[in-house]
C-alpha cells in the first residue's frame, strides 16, 4: 500500500483510536518499480467497540441508493473499517463525498455516500540520459536511454465539474543503475551510476584518454610510445601492457610487460643504445 500518511510504500502501520488514514493500492512492477492504482481507501477507527459480525459500511450514493456494503476486518485489538475512496461497479466510477455515523437501535451504523464521476485515462512517460564523454564534453558513444512509462487517471464529478488526478508516479521509484561500457583507447572514473530518482533527467560517466608508455634514451629523447591496453573486464582499468620495441635499442629494465596502476598517466621507460 501506499501511506499518503508517510509518503511510502507500507506493509503495516498503527493507528490510534478516532485516527483516519489514507491508503492506495499499489501494482508492483519489474525489479523495485511500481505503480499507483486507481484503489484509494481509509482505515478509520481501529478500537471500535461492539458486534464484529454484525456492523457493516453501507455504500451509497447522493440518492441514497445502495451501492453495496464492506463488512469490518478483524485485527489485534479490535476491527477496522475499510472505506473505497474511488471504486467501479457496473462500468461506473464513484468518488467519495461523506461518510456518517448513524445510531440504529442503539448500534452505530456508518454510511459512506458517493458522488458518480467519469474517468478518463492517459499514458505519460519519463525519460533518464546517461551520456559517456570525455572530460572536455565530448560524447564518446552513444546514450544510454532509460524510459518509464505509467497510467493516471483523470476524475472528474459529474455535478460540479470538479476534476483531480488519480494514479501517478511513487516518490520512491527509480530508474535502474547503468554500468560503465568499454570503450577502447579510454578508461572510466567510475564502473557505473547507481539508481537514480525519477526526477533525474540527463547524468553523465566521463572517461579519460588511457595513458602511453614513453620509450627515451639516457638523454630524455622520445624513441617512442604505445598506448595501454584497455582492461576487456573492467572499464576503470588498464589491462598489463607489453613495452614497446625500439630498433636498435634495448630496455634498461628486465621487465617485458607493465601494469599501469594509474591508467590514464604516462610512464616513462628508459631504453639504451644496443
Amino acid at each position: 500500500m501506499y501511506s499518503y500518511k508517510t509518503k511510502k510504500l507500507v506493509t503495516s502501520g498503527v493507528l490510534v483510536a478516532d485516527e483516519v488514514q489514507e491508503f492506495e493500492q499499489v501494482k508492483m512492477l519489474v525489479g523495485h518499480m511500481y505503480h499507483r492504482t486507481k484503489r484509494k481507501f481509509k482505515v478509520i477507527d481501529p478500537y471500535r467497540k461492539g458486534p464484529l459480525a454484525k456492523e457493516m459500511l453501507e455504500l451509497r450514493d447522493d440518492r441514497g441508493n445502495m451501492l453495496g456494503e464492506i463488512p469490518c476486518q478483524r485485527i489485534t485489538h479490535g476491527h477496522v473499517l475499510v472505506i473505497p475512496t474511488i471504486f467501479s461497479k457496473n462500468d461506473e466510477y464513484y468518488t467519495l463525498k461523506e461518510v456518517t455515523t448513524l445510531l440504529r437501535n442503539g448500534q452505530k451504523k456508518t454510511i459512506a455516500e458517493y458522488e458518480l464521476a467519469e474517468v478518463t485515462e492517459s499514458l505519460n512517460k519519463t525519460t533518464l540520459t546517461t551520456h559517456f564523454v570525455t572530460t572536455a564534453g565530448q560524447q564518446l558513444c552513444r546514450a544510454d536511454k532509460q524510459t518509464i512509462t505509467w497510467k493516471t487517471l483523470k476524475y472528474r464529478d459529474v455535478k460540479t465539474n470538479r476534476s483531480w488526478s488519480g494514479s501517478s508516479i511513487p516518490e520512491e521509484s527509480n530508474y535502474l543503475a547503468v554500468k560503465s561500457p568499454l570503450i577502447m583507447g579510454y578508461v572510466a572514473q567510475t564502473a557505473g551510476l547507481g539508481p537514480a530518482s525519477l526526477k533525474a533527467k540527463e547524468q553523465q560517466i566521463v572517461y579519460q584518454k588511457l595513458g602511453k608508455i614513453i620509450a627515451i634514451d639516457n638523454g630524455g629523447n622520445i624513441l617512442g610510445t604505445k598506448k595501454y591496453c584497455n582492461d576487456r573486464t573492467d572499464p576503470t582499468r588498464a589491462a598489463e601492457t607489453f613495452l614497446p620495441y625500439i630498433k636498435g635499442y634495448h630496455r634498461a629494465i628486465k621487465a617485458e610487460a607493465i601494469l599501469p596502476s594509474d591508467p590514464s598517466c604516462d610512464i616513462f621507460i628508459k631504453y639504451l643504445a644496443n
